[in-house]
This record gives structure tokens, C-alpha cells and sequence, in this order.
């Protein structure tokens, strides 16, 4: 027999019913500190995963896809393409998974900023067009060059065509957006990070002007000289603002 007071509950003052019970308290709860902390780290793991991607995209584009680029004759590409080389398609699907990193980045660098940003936003959404800009430049590269290349030179002039939409797509249009992306990015930042990365933000910026100019003129060689700085600095611009942003989420941190 259990005793029941006046209010309806048990002499050990438990709540008549479950009703009553109040809630159970959450089994994981992350404060502030601790998601800041969080998205910190996660920021930092992103970082290295440009850096590691975009390095080996570096090395698979001077062995599997500079054969096919416009840096060779007409005729020596044409023929490389025709044939449909693993290289050509793993060197660009690789790019493509640079682009989702890339944008990933940019998202959750955004959502680490303390309060709302229009200035962020933008950064995000014009990454997040530049992606999709990119995504299809890259599927031309990967299907329809080596289909028209089959073809020979029956299809040099419509190889060419799809070539110039792919190369001054992804160099001008997708580049473009990204390089405008990032620039918004180092000045939205600015206070929150060190000198080094918003002067590594500013070269990108400019290197990646440089490839949006080479995709407008057409030209491989330009592409070919801006593209190494563009990347580089891109990574290392990565890598700093997440340390810089992990010493304000971690403050005992060296």
C-alpha cells in the first residue's frame, strides 16, 4: 500500500501519474562553446581534405588529362580522347569531387560565423553556382569529347565547339564564381583571421582572375600557368582560416 498525500503524490513525492514526471534531460547536449568547438574541427578536417584532393587532382591533370588538353595539336588530343583513357575520366571525376569539397567548405566556414552574414551567403551561393557550372563542364569533358573524338575528323568541328563551351565554362564561369566566392569570404572574415590568410585569400583572388581571363581568351597556356598558384593558394587559404577560427572555438589552443 503506498501513502498518498493531499497534491496527489506518493509519500516520496514522486508525480501521481507519468504524466506528471517532468521530462527526461536530453542524453547529448552540445552548448555554444561546444558546437563552436565542433564545427571548428570539422572546418579543420575539410580544410585538409582540399588540400589533399586538390593536390592529387594536380598531379592526375599533368599525366591523364594534359594529353587531351589544348597544350597538344588537334589531331595528337583527338586521337588520345578517341581511345576513352581512365586517366581523361578519373583526372576530371576527381576534379568533380574537388568542387563538392569546395563548396562543403564554404558551408560550413558560413555557419561558423558567429551572427547571420549576407556577405557569407552570397560567398555560399555563388560557390554553390559555380559547382553546378562546373559539374556540367565536367560531364562534356568526360562524355561527349571522347564520343565526338571517336568520330575523327568529321567531328573536328564539333569537338571543338563542345571543347571551347567546357574549357572557357569551367575556367571563366565556374572559376569566376568561385575566385568572386572566396573574395567575399576573406572580407567578411577580416578581423577574424591573421594577416596570412587574408593575404593568401587576396592571391587567390588574383591567381584565379587569371584563369577566368585565360578561359575568356581561350588560351591552354595562360590556364596552364595560373591554374598551380590558383590551387595552392586556394588550399593554404583553407588550411589557415580553419586554424584561425579553431583558436577562437579552442582559446587554449597554441
Amino acid at each position: 500500500m503506498i501513502l498518498k498525500t493531499d497534491r496527489g503524490q506518493d509519500l516520496t513525492g514522486r508525480p501521481k501519474t507519468w504524466r506528471d514526471r517532468p521530462p527526461l534531460p536530453p542524453a547529448f547536449h552540445l552548448e555554444p562553446g561546444d558546437e563552436r568547438q565542433a564545427r571548428g574541427d570539422v572546418l579543420l578536417l575539410l580544410a585538409w581534405g582540399n588540400v589533399a584532393l586538390h593536390g592529387a587532382a594536380l598531379v592526375l591533370t599533368w599525366f591523364g588529362l594534359r594529353p587531351g588538353s589544348a597544350l597538344v595539336s588537334l589531331s595528337d588530343r583527338m586521337g588520345y580522347l578517341a581511345g576513352r583513357p581512365s586517366a581523361w575520366t578519373w583526372g576530371w571525376l576527381l576534379w568533380m569531387l574537388c568542387t563538392l569539397l569546395l563548396v562543403a567548405f564554404m558551408a560550413v566556414l558560413r555557419q561558423a560565423l558567429p551572427a547571420r552574414s549576407a556577405m557569407a551567403q552570397l560567398a555560399l551561393v555563388l560557390t554553390a553556382a559555380g559547382m553546378a557550372i562546373d559539374l556540367l563542364c565536367d560531364v562534356i569533358q568526360i562524355q561527349v569529347l571522347p564520343l565526338l573524338a571517336a568520330g575523327g575528323g568529321m567531328r573536328a568541328t564539333s569537338f571543338l565547339a563542345f571543347e571551347r563551351l567546357a574549357f572557357t565554362g569551367g575556367a571563366t564561369a565556374a572559376n569566376g564564381l568561385y575566385t568572386a566566392g572566396v573574395l567575399l569570404m576573406t572580407v567578411r572574415l577580416r578581423g577574424r583571421m591573421g594577416a596570412p590568410a587574408t593575404l593568401t585569400g587576396a592571391a587567390t583572388t588574383v591567381a584565379g582572375a587569371g584563369m577566368a581571363l585565360a578561359g575568356l581568351l581561350t588560351s591552354a597556356e595562360l590556364l596552364a600557368v595560373f591554374t598551380g598558384p590558383t590551387i595552392g593558394f586556394y588550399s593554404l587559404w583553407t588550411v589557415l582560416v580553419a586554424r584561425d577560427l579553431g583558436r577562437r572555438a579552442h582559446p587554449a589552443r597554441p
